[in-house]
């Protein structure tokens, strides 16, 4: 697959408009699932996180844009758990490296709305485990298969534009495969990458600078 991706951006033509620059932003992440004992809020699990990244600028014609993006992204999840007389309060932390192939649709003025798709796979992940207020900190190596690191996602997002340089971005990113939850009670774990019921949506805000 990632080799795919490379392929399709290498084999664009070099006489359109390229660019490429770098984009820094910050990212938040929540799951949403059906599980009872699981109660996913999806406000209250917000937690920020932050992506950098290099992305390019290829200028199919005068209205669509392709945008591959290759970025580092760090987010965290957290939930409170009621399990009779002791309360779990879980922070889980990903780190992951996204592959991105968007592409931009100008609007009128300096607005544009940007969709695509990508892979992000996970580097390694840090669990924090409050019981009753107690801290347990656990590092967990990632022995998964690559197919079971690797989430496909779609995102749509709306880009304001200043000077043809500098990106504002606001993205909604869902990813596509589904996870499923752990026993946290052994494992420290809330979610693991088995495909079961749980989604997760990320809500991202970037600054893209172009040279």
């Amino acid at each position: 697959k990632i080799i795919f991706y490379f392929l399709v951006v290498m084999s664009i033509n070099n006489s359109y408009t390229q660019n490429f620059g770098f984009r820094i932003g910050m990212t938040t992440a929540t799951f949403t699932g059906n599980y009872d004992s699981y109660d996913f809020d999806f406000i209250k699990s917000f937690s920020p996180g932050y992506k950098a990244g290099l992305v390019g600028n290829f200028e199919l014609s005068n209205i669509i844009i392709l945008k591959p993006e290759i970025s580092y992204v760090s987010y965290s999840i957290k939930q409170t758990i009621n399990d009779e007389n002791t309360v779990y309060n879980l922070e889980q932390s990903h780190n992951v490296v996204g592959l991105d192939l968007n592409f931009d649709v100008k609007l009128p003025g300096h607005w544009s709305v940007v969709f695509g798709m990508g892979l992000q796979y996970l580097l390694f992940k840090n669990n924090k485990l409050y019981i009753n207020n107690f801290a347990q900190d656990l590092d967990q190596s990632i022995n998964d298969s690559v197919d079971q690191n690797t989430d496909p996602f779609a995102n749509i997002n709306i880009c304001y534009t200043i000077r043809n340089r500098i990106l504002i971005d606001l993205e909604y990113r869902h990813l596509l495969d589904n996870w499923g939850v752990a026993d946290f009670t052994n494992e420290n774990e809330l979610v693991n990458s088995d495909n079961r019921s749980v989604k997760l949506h990320m809500i991202n805000l970037s600054l893209a600078i172009l040279f």
